[in-house]
């Protein structure tokens, strides 16, 4: 057997993994509480369905035209219909191939790549990762935000064979960490001379730099561009905070409505945007199971009913996985025309 088939058959393997994980996680979820979730699914008022799944499209227009911002900052110009469709593309693929969005934004990089002439590539594929970081920041404000408002939902979370103080004080450590950890992370890509002075830095960037046909020196001026408008992505990033990750909360509002459920604002917020962070794990595909488990779980230390909390996050992943499905018909009938050279537009 070939070794492209043998990588091929590996691939479709560890995807199919991650959805049995996936689908065991939230078997073992909802096993307890399913006559509750059954009799929620009955008595739904499925007509919230429709501006839950509107509103859940409506954040990844604004994605979309985030994405489209920072790559004109670098010269690439795209239409809004070039940038939606290669958006949803990559919401497709962050759901049916390995990686989970990482992956997405892999595929996005090679399609945005391939509409661009070759002197101009570098930058379309970076302004897919300057998209991620941004969107990524946003999060992890909004949750530092979040953290000690909602810790009382940490507290009421139970883990088998632990007390339940000790597993809510241990659970928001971890979320704080990692929220802290990230923001880090992110906010250090813009300081890359600064990283440059540590000792083996620089000799390891030039060697990795001559090998890659100077890539290396122009992603570092890609930073630098992004660096000097430094405005536009603090306003990218408070537009991310409201339009990208707030606006998916809106759905699963409707959701509960729809499950004549009803949770405050405060908790339906943290459960989703602690969600979404469980959702970046790489261990699900999509972030079903991870997400779903969190969002649950703190629905329900926030006191909403169980059996209707869960019945509404299984709806609100049932929409999502629509919505990414979607984007395979963008893959599909995109015609994939070029888009002009960097600097064409200006």
């Amino acid at each position: 057997m070939a070794k492209a088939d043998q990588s091929l058959i590996i691939k479709i393997l560890r995807l199919l993994l991650k959805f049995g994980i996936a689908a065991a996680v939230l078997a073992l979820l909802f096993r307890s509480d399913s006559r509750k979730i059954a009799e929620s699914l009955r008595d739904f008022r499925y007509v919230c369905l429709v501006p839950a799944a509107l509103f859940y499209l409506a954040h990844i227009g604004v994605c979309a035209w985030r994405w489209r911002i920072l790559a004109q900052l670098t010269g690439v110009e795209m239409s809004g219909g070039a940038a939606l469709s290669l958006t949803m593309q990559g919401y497709f693929f962050s759901l049916v191939i390995p990686g989970g969005a990482i992956g997405g934004d892999v595929i996005k990089m090679a399609a945005v790549s391939r509409r661009l002439d070759n002197g101009t590539r570098t930058e379309g594929a970076f302004s897919v990762l300057m998209d991620r970081i941004i969107g990524m920041l946003a999060l992890f404000v909004l949750a530092l935000a979040l953290m000690f408002p909602a810790r009382r939902l940490f507290c009421g979370i139970r883990l088998p064979d632990m007390p339940e103080k000790l597993t809510g004080e241990l659970i928001f450590l971890l979320v704080l960490l990692l929220c802290v950890t990230g923001l880090a992370a992110g906010i250090a890509v813009f300081f890359h001379r600064q990283l440059e002075k540590i000792p083996g830095m620089s000799p390891l960037l030039r060697f990795a730099d001559r090998h890659s046909g100077g890539m290396i020196t122009r992603i570092k001026a890609a930073i630098d561009t992004y660096g000097g408008n430094w405005r536009t992505l603090v306003k990218l990033t408070v537009l991310s905070i409201f339009g990208v990750h707030l606006m998916t909360v809106v759905p699963m509002f409707f959701l509960l409505a729809g499950a004549n459920c009803s949770g405050g604002a405060l908790t339906v917020i943290s459960a989703l945007t602690f969600g979404n962070i469980a959702g970046l794990i790489p261990l699900f595909p999509g972030g079903i199971g991870g997400r779903d488990v969190t969002v649950a779980a703190l629905l329900v230390s926030g006191g909403l009913a169980a059996g209707q909390a869960e019945a509404a996050q299984l709806l609100y992943t049932a929409i999502m996985v629509v919505c990414c499905l979607s984007g395979g018909l963008f893959f599909i009938f995109d015609p994939g025309h070029k888009l002009p050279p960097a600097g064409g537009g200006k």
